[in-house]
Formats: structure tokens, sequence, C-alpha cells
């Protein structure tokens, strides 16, 4: 059975107490120990924490990512696999400078202790993790890998725009792998949440973090002053802005007239692709020439990739890894959600 699971990619340090304030340890993750300090992470930190947060396109000698990664592995684990084959990704521009430091930091042994008292557990538990083998892959090949051996099944040759909130990736994908030429990194989301903020501080004062305005970016309201204040319309300018600077502007330098005769068909990922409004610029752009398609939660293609990946690594898949206590892992420690995709044979 192959599950997917995301939280908020944020974090927050705490010396509080908590006792009850979720229903579950996704809503109530707080990781504590970690180098003795303790810490609020995802929706905990967003609605017990004074200012959540994440840098942009970490790497995994930077705390939030190893904090993310290390929760990510609870809820990977179930409680039950002690035994982890993983895959974890990275913007096409850092993988290969991030790749060696996410290997020595995930692969091997983990110890992690967490606050069950959150979510009305007794108090901390500690669990045991082995992560076997670890691979590094591009976003970019982990959401070509979910679209061709997923839900789609694609076979032939199509356009890929993973539309990140800390990055903009895009290429050529045929079925023997992608056009070089054709694959960047870019700007993500961010670059329209920058826009709408700086739009919003010409009439009100705000104290948000980064990820907090973004989480009102995607809502399309803020409350400022106990004022519901609608955004909507400054979301879509914001997002117009960067599709046309960034985005399209990518697009034309990436992709030759030649590439069109190619496919027919341009598949986006990402959280970005929920967005209708941005969408809608692809399919204006491409009009009578390429059909922009929108799979079913297109937020979780990085990390099922991922995990497919982690599933095809395996060397005796058949056979040794078919024990009941592994699990083949993906985990996209992205920059506004993480998202983890578990896939365990005899479940």
């Amino acid at each position: 059975m192959k599950r997917s699971y995301s939280f908020p990619s944020v974090y927050e340090e705490t010396s509080i107490d908590h006792f009850k304030i979720a229903d579950n340890f996704l809503d109530g993750m707080k990781i504590v120990k970690f180098n003795q300090r303790d810490y609020l992470i995802g929706n905990l930190a967003l609605s017990e924490g004074i200012y959540p947060h994440k840098f942009l396109n970490s790497s995994a000698s930077d705390i939030d990512y190893q904090l993310l990664a290390l929760t990510s592995l609870i809820i990977a684990t179930h409680g039950k696999y002690e035994r982890i084959i993983a895959t974890v990704g990275f913007p096409y521009v850092t993988q290969a400078i991030y790749k060696k430091g996410a290997i020595e930091f995930l692969q091997g042994k983990h110890q992690v202790s967490f606050d069950t008292r959150t979510f009305g557990g007794s108090g901390i538990e500690t669990l045991n993790v082995n992560i076997e083998k670890v691979e590094v892959i591009t976003e970019i090949d982990g959401c070509i890998k979910a679209i061709r051996e997923g839900q789609s099944a694609e076979k032939g040759n199509f356009f890929i725009g993973s539309l990140g909130f800390g990055s903009f990736e895009l290429a050529l994908s045929t079925p023997a792998g992608v056009v070089q030429r054709t694959t960047h990194s870019e700007r993500g989301i961010h670059y329209a949440v920058n826009i709408l903020e700086n739009e919003i501080r010409k009439e009100f004062y705000i104290n948000l973090s980064e990820q907090q305005i973004e989480r009102a970016f995607q809502r399309g309201h803020f409350v400022i002053n106990r004022r519901r204040v609608d955004i909507s319309n400054i979301r879509k300018h914001a997002l117009n802005c960067y599709y046309s600077e960034v985005i399209s502007t990518a697009m034309r330098k990436k992709f030759l007239d030649e590439d069109f005769l190619k496919t027919k068909k341009m598949y986006l990922t990402g959280g970005g692709a929920l967005y209708s409004e941005l969408v809608e610029l692809f399919q204006e752009e491409f009009k009578g020439i390429l059909d922009v398609i929108v799979l079913d939660q297109p937020n979780l293609f990085a990390s099922e990739g991922y995990c497919l990946h982690s599933i095809g690594s395996s060397e005796n898949f058949s056979t040794l890894e078919t024990s009941d206590n592994t699990a083949y892992v993906g985990i996209d420690v992205g920059n506004s959600n993480t998202v983890i995709t578990v896939f365990t044979p005899n479940d």
C-alpha cells in the first residue's frame, strides 16, 4: 500500500510544555531533545508558535531540513517499520551540491524523540530508525517518475513544469530521459508572495513570517487589526507578474520551436498547480499548441516519484525487502509543505 502525508514546512523552538492541544500526531508534532532543544513542527508551530519559519531552499546541514526530515521519519515508520529505503530530492540547480550532505545526514541509524502529550499521550517516546539506503535525485526527475509510473502512466514525450514555493523546475521529458538542454530551475511561488507582501505593506503593518504570509496567500485573505482583508485580486496580479517575468521568460529561453514538434502535452505539478489563476496563464500562452494537464493532487508528485524511486532502487525487492519491518519512502522537504509517501509491501 502507498500512502502520502503532508504538513507545513515550519518549525519554532519552544520551552513550554503542551498538553492535549491536538487530536493526532500530524497536528501535534513536537520534536524534543534535538541538540538539547525542543521544537514545534508543522501545524503545531503554526497554531502555538509566535514566529514559525523555515529557510528557503535549505540543505541537509541546516537545522530546518534536519528537523523536518527527522519528523518525516517518525511519520514514515508508523511506529512499526524500523528499516527504511529512502529517496529525497532537491531542485535541479542544487541537487549536485546538496546530494553528498543529504546522504551523510540521513543514511544510517537515527534516534528521534517526540512528545506525545501534545495529542493526549503519556510523555516522551523515542524511535530507533535505520535508513539502510538513501538516494538523492532532482525534483523534476521525481515528478516525471510519478507521471510515467503513477496514475497517468504517460508513455510519450511531454513538457513538465513543477511549480514549487522555492523553485520552478522545467524540462522536456522523453521515454529515454529528459532533454538536458531544456532542464532549468527558476524562482518559485515565493516571487509572487513577495510581490503581494510589498503591496500589502503599503496599507497595513504586518509582523508575520514568510511562511505565515504564504499561508495567507494560499487562503486569499489576511486578518489585520481584527478585519478580514481580501487579497484575491492582489494575488492574481502577483501571479500574473510572476508568470510573465519568471515562468514565461524561462520557457522562451529553454524551449525551442523544434521542441514543440515533439509533443502536444505539458504537465504541471507542485503546489503552484493548485492556483487556477496560474494554470490559466499556461493555458492561454499555449492555446492551440499544447494541452496543459494538471493531475489530481499535483503537490504530492515529487514525493510519490521519490517513493517509486526507492522501490526501484532496491536490488532484492522481491525477496529480502518485502519483510514486515521495511518501508520504501519518498521525502519531499518542500519550502511550503513537507510530503512523505510511504510504500509497505505487506500492508
